[in-house]
């Protein structure tokens, strides 16, 4: 391998390693927070009110807890090496996250969240029966099913084959959209109060659910409570729909959730299973939808003013054959200048579907001054700047360009710059 190669991956691991800490601390710390506030509200402070709804008559003792504690704490500690990937994947330029700043609007936000929480059901279902397959199950999945009768603290008690699997989901999804950083954290947050719940033992969602047409959709905690007494049914997370359109549901699950030895359903047919696609596909739309208009390139063509307020800049095509954005210096005004004409301070930059905002992304921003180029992106206000942003190691500059006046303008035309 390369010598240079090595050294940036090095560098990369001494950037990054200083920063795993946080992640565990974050990863664990919403396990404790999550699954401890579901033990402590539902298992000890409403133990007694809430007995007609215990599932199973035994209540698991301190040794079984103190074991998914501690496989948690594994779990725990791949789930945060994900974070690795996720650094990787951005400076790649082949995920987003962005903050308020992104600008994708209430829409997005809001869609995104959705597919996220949705997509992970769908990958869960899927990697679930997998890790059940006979030949897995018993190096991938047992420690889960050690715990036959669960607690909350069950949520993320896996080994480290497991965890991977899991942890390997919101890397996959950003691969897909891009995320705001809140929407992802309220994905997890969902994701381990969610968790917590099927796992407490106690049935805390109103019996006739199981059976409405809508809220039958959602897996009560029964369901995956039975999952862990006949691991061969009942693979589903969130919802119950890919149970029933694979014909995994347990034949007893709707008379036991419910208390009524006659309630039964059908698995989905194959109309159910075509509305399921096709809502699924509509709300893949309509997030896409909430991108309206892709920027233009001709919009942010012509001459620019850095904001040191001599420096002239032409952005146009990359070359010829080019839909990318490249800015090149063409001019610059005053005495002892004029050493940085010809240097290309912004490169690679694509248009990108932003709901209100014309942006360019997934380039790349030089310094005059020289030195490595930073990964950035451009917005043009609706005051005409052009506000340009570029990051390194975490951190984030911006700066506002305006268009040059007529007199400078003129200026870096006679000298070759082009016109606006």
């Amino acid at each position: 391998m390369d010598v240079t190669v090595l050294d940036q991956l090095a560098a990369w691991a001494g950037e990054m390693l200083p920063r795993y800490p946080g992640w565990f601390t974050f990863d664990f710390g919403r396990y404790i927070v999550g699954a401890g506030s579901v033990y402590l509200i539902v298992n000890v402070i409403l133990s007694r009110t809430l007995k007609n709804r215990k599932i199973r008559t035994k209540t698991p003792g301190f040794r079984q807890i103190s074991r998914e504690f501690k496989s948690s704490m594994l779990a725990a500690a791949v789930f945060s090496a994900s974070g690795f990937l996720i650094d990787l994947g951005i400076r790649g330029d082949v995920m987003t996250i962005y903050g308020d700043e992104g600008g994708y609007g209430t829409a997005y936000f809001l869609g995104s969240l959705a597919l996220m929480i949705l997509a992970q059901d769908a990958y869960f279902y899927w990697t679930h029966r997998l890790l059940h397959l006979p030949q897995i199950f018993r190096r991938g999945h047992s420690e889960h099913h050690k715990s036959i009768n669960p607690t909350p603290w069950t949520a993320y008690s896996f080994n480290m084959i497991e965890a991977a699997v899991h942890a390997a989901f919101v890397p996959l999804f950003l691969l897909f959209l891009p995320m705001h950083g809140l929407a992802i954290f309220l994905f997890l947050t969902h994701m381990i109060i969610r968790n917590a719940i099927g796992h407490s033992g106690y049935e805390l969602f109103p019996r006739w659910w199981a059976t409405h047409p809508i809220l039958g959709q959602i897996t009560m905690v029964t369901h995956h409570d039975m999952h862990h007494s006949n691991g061969n049914s009942n693979f589903g997370l969130y919802f119950t729909w890919w149970d029933r359109m694979m014909g995994t549901e347990h034949s007893d699950y709707l008379s036991k959730a419910t208390g009524n030895p006659a309630a039964a359903r059908k698995s989905l047919g194959a109309r159910a299973t075509a509305a399921t696609v096709a809502a699924v596909v509509g709300l893949m739309a309509a997030t896409l939808i909430a991108n309206p208009a892709t920027a233009q390139n001709d919009e942010v063509k012509g001459l620019w003013l850095a904001n040191d307020g001599k420096t002239v800049v032409k952005l146009d095509s990359c070359n010829e054959k080019s839909s990318r954005i490249c800015g090149t210096v063409v001019f610059q005004d005053g005495e002892n200048v004029g050493d940085q004409i010809g240097m290309q301070l912004l490169k690679n930059f694509k248009n990108a579907n932003v709901q209100g905002m014309k942006r360019w992304e997934a380039g790349k921003v030089a310094k005059l001054s020289g030195g490595k180029a930073s990964k950035g992106k451009m917005v043009l206000l609706e005051d005409g700047g052009l506000k340009i942003t570029s990051c390194a190691r975490g951190r984030c500059s911006n700066q506002t360009w305006a268009r040059p006046n007529a007199a400078l303008a003129q200026k870096a035309a006679a000298v070759g710059g082009g016109s606006r």
